[in-house]
């Protein structure tokens, strides 16, 4: 439990008198009393803080009853500072937890990325090479198809000339047939 006790700050003024180098001097400074009840209850040695009623009018109004009220939610917000900070750990945690699965993450992404590079380069060499192929290709094409069209007249001439040769041998085989069939014609007539 938060107590809250009032009590005004005496204040005395309070002389020294020191020899310094041979000569007497008189320092006076302000030394300050803050008077307690026996009601009180404090302990020997026991530490306390002392705020200024002005700060606490800052912090909770005028009514200084409140300032008992608002220690107490001072507490609860020490424990929720602990929580706080419990949780802030934890979160920490699972920040470098995914810290570290995101930089995985980006070194596989970084390979892939590379791989995938090569393989672009690698499919523009082969559509290259396969246009290149193509045009050696309708090349080879184009001269089978002449090729193929000279073969065709040749052998269109060469048929030709064999069926002219074959007509030419029938004529002659018929000629000289009818020349040996017509000498002996001839020649029984007479």
């Amino acid at each position: 439990m938060v107590k809250v006790i009032k009590s005004a700050v005496k204040c005395y003024k309070k002389k020294t008198k020191k020899t310094v180098g041979g000569k007497r001097k008189i320092y006076e400074y302000n030394q300050y009393l803050v008077p307690l009840k026996r009601s009180d209850k404090f302990e020997c040695s026991e530490e306390v803080f002392i705020i200024p009623q002005r700060q606490i009018e800052e912090l909770v109004g005028e009514d200084i009853s409140m300032a008992e009220e608002y220690l107490k939610n001072l507490g609860v917000k020490d424990s929720n500072i602990k929580a706080y900070e419990r949780e802030l750990a934890e979160l920490e945690w699972k920040h470098n937890e995914l810290s570290k699965s995101y930089k995985e993450l980006v070194s596989k992404h970084t390979k892939t990325n590379k791989k995938l590079r090569l393989e672009d380069e690698r499919l523009k060499s082969l559509e290259e090479d396969k246009k290149k192929l193509m045009n050696k290709l309708e090349e080879v094409s184009g001269a089978y198809k002449t090729l193929k069209t000279n073969y065709e007249l040749e052998s269109e001439k060469n048929k030709v000339l064999e069926d002219e040769l074959n007509i030419q041998k029938d004529k002659d085989i018929w000629t000289s047939l009818k020349s040996r069939l017509g000498s002996k014609k001839d020649g029984e007539g007479e």
